[in-house]
């Protein structure tokens, strides 16, 4: 009897860690991570590879333990006063310094905002990529809860040679097919009065034609030490409701980075979306058609 009673209470007890583990995976964003599991995975010496996206002087004040510095302005290139993602004869060999495996998961972080993981991230999706996830609250939230360190990791070097993932990249042309085609939906990553032309980064005030205006702030929650962190799943959902997931999206911003979390934000929804390369200072370098 007590064999049975005992049985029975293991069965109970292992149904209700199921479910808690089931309601957990149902609340967690697939590619954010927190905290406590980067740690776990630290401590582990479990085989990932940490990106600090933020500048070198940033992570000389105080990085992750074991956290690689990979700027994302090491991603960038200027031409005519609009920058570009580097082309793979360009970013192979920046990859290789960096480590890059398609063996090893790759965590980003950056401040907290998540603009320079983002980014970051859709780098490395372009480029071939697919286990890549992002810590929420970046190095802010971190640091409520775990020492940083000043030691420098060195990363070693990897063969890895990128290929190329179309699927995530939008061309000057593709940004002006999207601005009249039924078929796409164009969101503006910048301020309010950027997009409508009442401040601008260039000489060219406010918007590409039938774009959208969706904000970072609307992505996040404040905690009461005053750490920015992604809302829920569900919370994100209210907001992308409203958005037509049928039509391809395709996001930009002044230079790549507000856009590209409003990229990662909405594949991680469902949408099928690209990220404009050059943005706002290429379409108006271009003198393309704008709107207020």
């Amino acid at each position: 009897m007590i064999k049975n009673i005992t049985t029975i209470f293991y069965v109970v007890i292992l149904f209700f860690i199921g479910l808690t583990k089931a309601y957990a995976s149902e609340r967690l964003h697939q590619w954010v991570i927190d905290s406590t599991w980067l740690q776990q995975q630290i401590i582990q010496q479990q085989p990932i590879i940490i990106f600090d996206a933020r500048d070198k002087d940033l992570y000389q004040q105080g990085h992750i333990n074991t956290a690689i510095n990979f700027p994302t302005a090491l991603t960038y290139v200027e031409i005519n006063n609009a920058y570009y993602v580097k082309n793979i004869k360009k970013i192979a060999p920046l990859l290789q310094q960096k480590g890059v495996t398609i063996s090893q998961q790759i965590i980003i972080y950056d401040q907290g905002d998540l603009k320079n993981a983002a980014r970051l991230f859709w780098v490395l999706e372009l480029y071939g990529i697919k286990n890549i996830a992002i810590l929420n609250g970046g190095i802010d939230a971190w640091s409520e809860h775990y020492p940083l360190t000043k030691k420098i990791t060195t990363a070693q070097p990897s063969q890895y040679f990128p290929v190329l993932n179309p699927s995530v990249y939008a061309s000057t042309t593709v940004a002006k097919v999207a601005a009249y085609s039924d078929l796409y939906q164009l969101y503006d990553s910048r301020t309010l009065a950027e997009f409508m032309g009442e401040r601008s980064a260039t000489k060219k005030f406010g918007h590409i034609p039938t774009a959208k205006n969706i904000q970072n702030s609307v992505f996040f929650n404040t905690t009461t030490e005053g750490t920015k962190i992604l809302k829920s799943p569900k919370q994100l959902e209210s907001i992308f409701a409203t958005l037509d997931k049928s039509r391809k999206s395709v996001t930009y911003c002044n230079k790549g980075r507000a856009s590209t979390l409003t990229y990662f934000l909405m594949k991680q929804a469902g949408f099928k979306v690209s990220h404009y390369d050059g943005s706002w200072l290429d379409w108006s370098e271009k003198g393309l058609p704008i709107e207020k």
